[in-house]
């Protein structure tokens, strides 16, 4: 729990940490809403400027890819030191990995560099900063997308009498979390350096490795799956030495949720499940949806799905509706009879359950009596994958085929 000691107490400092914004984020997994997704991060951006002023904090901290990467356009530059150049505190950020310190860096425009606020502060390099009478800044910046080495192996050991805040950007060495080229952090940093906290971006999710060590994780999720996302981190330290007190705050705009149904429970369930869910939502109008539909579908019934996608679009921010395992299912009691006696439909059968089940799924309603003895050659999946047709696309051809069975 977040203990409220109140700013002007000898030796108390409270700042706000907060990490991967990644404004100008392509967004292409979310489609037409991307545009939106990217101006929400903005209102999000302001949102967490307001609460650290609110909230009586010293200073800011964003550590590490405020940009989605250095070939961002400059009408968002513009439009972000905008907003800054409003707060009142000073706003340190930390080049990452997605915003590198390269040749070509976005920190080296002209754009930025000749209309920075005077509270926004790039750090730039190694050297400590001191944003407070006995506060002290050790900056990690990233140099490049990618690399091997710890980039808070630079900072010299300060033995000031100060609380000393590490800011860094990579994967801190937990085993089975990190890559070994992803600015790898050792885990005894805080005890090396004698940090009083170590702000740490690069990881989406909000995590801490032990009192000192925290991952504020994005502001703004940035998809589907991302668990807890959305939080800004309000820390408070009383004076060198003293254990951080460390307040997640939400300030997300945006709820991403992925749902999954079996049409084995029958379609007219499932809507009433979906609608039941939605009137549950707080804020559905801002919620994205990743809709799993798994199992065999009718044409009839892909029409009561797409009719269930509109009711779903015209209530959600953004609805991505996940096929990879809903399956055209063409076998009806009566094309089966017709099957038997027809050479022709049974080749048609064949092709499809053949297909279906080098693609991963199972159509057993066919019995082996209606499959033709002599089917198609398995190989012929491997063969339009070598000339290049997705996998993707030979779902979708089968699932027309399937449709195509069921209208003879």
């Amino acid at each position: 729990m977040f203990l409220d000691l109140g700013r002007g107490e000898e030796g108390l400092i409270r700042f706000l940490h907060t990490a991967d914004w990644q404004i100008g984020m392509k967004a292409r997994h979310v489609a037409g809403a991307g545009k939106k997704v990217r101006a929400v991060r903005f209102d999000t951006i302001r949102h967490l400027l307001k609460v650290a002023v609110q909230r009586q904090a010293d200073f800011i901290i964003v550590a590490g890819d405020i940009f989605e990467d250095n070939q961002v356009s400059n009408r968002l530059v513009h439009e972000l030191l905008s907003i800054l150049e409003q707060c009142s505190l000073d706003i340190y950020l930390l080049p990452g990995n997605h915003d590198p310190l390269t040749a070509d860096s976005i920190y080296w425009r002209p754009t930025l560099v000749n209309n920075l606020p005077d509270n926004v502060h790039i750090l730039t390099t190694y050297d400590r900063v001191q944003p407070l009478t006995g506060v002290i800044i050790l900056p990690a910046p990233c140099f490049e997308r990618k690399s091997n080495n710890d980039p808070t192996s630079h900072w010299a050991v300060a033995k000031d009498d100060a609380v000393k805040i590490g800011v860094a950007h990579g994967s801190l060495m937990i085993e089975g979390k990190y890559q070994t080229n992803d600015h790898p952090i050792a885990l005894d940093t805080v005890l090396r350096q004698g940090l009083d906290y170590l702000a740490l971006g690069h990881w989406h999710s909000l995590f801490s490795w032990d009192q000192r060590t925290y991952y504020c994780g994005t502001p703004e999720p940035t998809g589907f799956g991302e668990l807890r996302g959305g939080n800004v981190l309000l820390v408070s330290i009383a004076g060198p030495g003293q254990v951080p007190e460390v307040e997640p705050i939400p300030v997300n705009n945006l709820i991403w949720e992925q749902w999954e149904y079996d049409l084995g429970i029958g379609l007219e369930n499932i809507l009433s499940l979906l609608k039941r869910r939605v009137g549950q939502l707080n804020k559905p109008e801002k919620t994205l949806v990743r809709l799993a539909l798994v199992g065999h579908v009718s044409a009839v019934e892909s029409t009561s799905i797409d009719e269930m996608v509109q009711w779903l679009n015209q209530r959600l921010f953004y609805l991505d509706l996940d096929q990879e395992r809903l399956w055209a299912q063409p076998v009806t009691a009566s094309l089966l009879n017709r099957a038997r006696n027809q050479p022709f439909l049974q080749g048609l059968l064949t092709d499809l359950k053949v297909a279906a089940g080098i693609l991963g799924t199972s159509l057993t309603d066919i019995p082996e009596d209606v499959v033709a003895r002599a089917g198609p050659d398995p190989e012929i999946i491997d063969s339009l994958i070598q000339e290049g047709f997705g996998l993707e696309d030979i779902r979708e051809a089968v699932r027309q085929l399937a449709s195509l069975v069921e209208e003879v």
